[in-house]
């Protein structure tokens, strides 16, 4: 399915998409947290998700299948081979582990080694491991090993790190945003 990935990513993206299968798989799991962010900040390189008529539970999306438009049905069966090509991409480090300074050496451009840097710190903080960690340790010991490779000042890695931070909000954990919400009301200011 390689070949098949090929078609939507360009090269510079595809090489970045590799090494963050690998931080993604470093404490052996790739979370649907990790999947989801991922794919929210590639969808760019995917076709075009038709507008929906109607947003389900766990990801399911109602189109307007009625209509029988021929082009609505292309468009979603572009964007469901897309996606199965890009988590296939993410799935096949797990069985093709690659050493970290391989997925980097083609990483060349400033503008794509602060990109990997960005996502990596995304990945890493995406979901929380089995004892409630932001970072598990083989995901600090991987990233920290990515920043090593790809040689980024300390300055400017920081700043990358906060822009990641801000953008990581709307990926917030279910859990996490049901208990703000419970803050809210339990320490919302009663009037009568």
């Amino acid at each position: 399915m390689m070949e098949k990935s090929n078609v939507y990513f360009s090269e510079s993206h595809l090489n970045i998409l590799h090494l963050m299968s690998a931080i993604a798989w470093a404490d052996g799991n790739l979370s649907k947290e990790e999947t989801d962010v991922l794919l929210e900040l590639f969808k760019t390189d995917l076709p075009v998700d038709p507008e929906p008529i109607a947003y389900m539970g766990d990801n399911m999306t109602l189109y307007d299948t009625v209509s029988a438009n021929p082009a609505i049905y292309e468009q979603i069966q572009e964007r469901i081979e897309a996606e199965l090509a890009f988590k296939d991409i993410l799935n096949s480090y797990k069985n093709n582990s690659i050493p970290l300074e391989d997925l980097v050496a083609p990483i060349k451009t400033i503008e794509d080694r602060c990109l990997a840097i960005k996502l990596a710190y995304m990945v890493v903080k995406a979901s929380a491991d089995d004892e409630g960690n932001l970072i598990s340790a083989s995901e600090k010991v991987i990233y920290r090993q990515l920043l090593q490779l790809l040689e980024i000042e300390e300055n400017l890695v920081k700043k990358i790190e906060w822009e990641a931070d801000k953008e990581l909000e709307k990926f917030q954990h279910p859990f996490k945003a049901f208990m703000a919400n419970v803050k809210k009301i339990l320490f919302k200011k009663i009037e009568i």
